[in-house]
């Protein structure tokens, strides 16, 4: 009878340690892809918060929301054909109260190059891009069409692109990882 109970508790603990072993190397595969997604999320905020400090004037503060992941690998139904959604809001002021958000996507702007394991930029990212999405999100935030965006009229017309550029801007990057909830 004891030699039966030691071969199950044996056999249970077995199980645990492949169980803690799966776990660990899940736990540590999602570690790895969540540094790729930083490395490609920096490459946009520095691209992007370089043209627009270079290229605008009356930005005072931009400020970077970190990067929102969507999970999309099921235990059910496995992984999806798409991968995970990443993206980056970034939170341009023309003043402490008045503020618009731009939201832009890993896959839009960077693409993974598996040869030297990092993301590069693509040619979508230019600054005839970034001119119009910044020029349609301020118009939706002037228009209430943005939900939490704030932006009246007269602090909308201290933002205007300009080869000046914005000196005195501050600047906040944020590459902390968190889970997109809808």
């Amino acid at each position: 009878m004891k030699s039966r109970t030691k071969k199950v508790m044996g056999i249970l603990l077995l199980l645990l340690l492949i169980e803690i072993g799966i776990g660990g190397k899940k736990y540590m595969d999602k570690q790895k892809t969540e540094k790729e997604y930083q490395q490609g999320i920096e490459l946009i905020q520095n691209y992007v918060t370089d043209y627009l400090v270079k290229n605008y004037q009356g930005i005072k503060k931009i400020e970077w929301q970190g990067i929102g992941v969507e999970y999309r690998n099921s235990p059910i139904l496995g992984s999806s054909l798409f991968g995970n959604y990443v993206d980056t809001d970034v939170k341009i002021y023309a003043s402490e109260n008045n503020f618009f958000t731009i939201t832009f996507q890993l896959t839009d702007e960077t693409e993974y190059d598996a040869d030297s394991k990092t993301y590069v930029r693509l040619d979508t990212l230019t600054p005839e891009w970034i001119d119009s999405l910044f020029e349609t999100e301020l118009n939706n935030a002037i228009n209430g069409g943005n939900i939490g965006d704030k932006m009246d009229k007269l602090a909308a017309e201290t933002l205007q692109k300009c080869t000046a550029d914005s000196p005195n801007v501050k600047i906040m990057y944020n590459l902390k990882v968190h889970e997109l909830r809808y």
